[in-house]
């Protein structure tokens, strides 16, 4: 499979997941997201001074492995017949319900791996380097680091908050999956 090919699958099994989890819209306006933003926000100090970061390295990777061993379990226990209903069982968006279980524990996976990723470029030197190489561009370039850094600091702490967050939209979707009834039950 050559590269190209392997990227144009990737692109559409990521389009598939965000499209299924509900696009940017639902994303952004989600009462997480915006949690995420505030909790962000108001706990500023560990983020000027990326305190954030070995938190997210220690914490994450668990946390990860976690999502990744609970995502395996519930979808290897799924019986054929309970996976086929909820294929047919559709949202008010008109996606699946099995499609909505599998966005939302990819959607967690990912951020997850987005935080991590955001931590190890953050924790590099790129950003001094790139500092260094165009300072004679700049006419005050420490305050360009400086916002520059604070930017990076505070993105990587939301990703730290959000995932930790999506715990809970985690475990209301494994909630409402144990509460479905079989029809022919009752």
């Amino acid at each position: 499979m050559s590269a190209k090919s392997q990227l144009i699958a990737f692109k559409r099994s990521l389009q598939r997941y965000f499209h299924a989890y509900g696009g940017w819209a639902d994303t952004v306006s989600s009462p997480l997201f915006l949690l995420s933003i505030i909790i962000t926000a108001i706990s500023y100090s560990h983020w000027i001074s990326p305190d954030w970061l070995p938190l997210s390295q220690s914490l994450v990777p668990s946390l990860l492995g976690f999502s990744l061993g609970t995502y395996a379990l519930l979808f290897s226990l799924m019986t054929g017949r309970l996976k086929r209903a909820l294929k047919l069982v559709k949202n008010s968006r008109n996606i699946s319900y099995l499609d909505e279980i599998n966005a939302t524990f990819f959607h967690f996976i990912m951020v997850q791996v987005i935080c991590l990723v955001w931590g190890v470029l953050y924790s590099g030197r790129w950003l001094v380097d790139l500092m260094e190489i165009t300072s004679p561009y700049f006419e005050y370039p420490e305050a360009a680091f400086f916002y520059l850094a604070a930017t990076g600091s505070f993105i990587g702490h939301f990703f730290l908050v959000y995932s930790i967050l999506l715990v809970i939209a985690s475990a209301q979707i494994v909630y409402r999956l144990a509460s479905i009834t079989d029809p022919a039950d009752s």
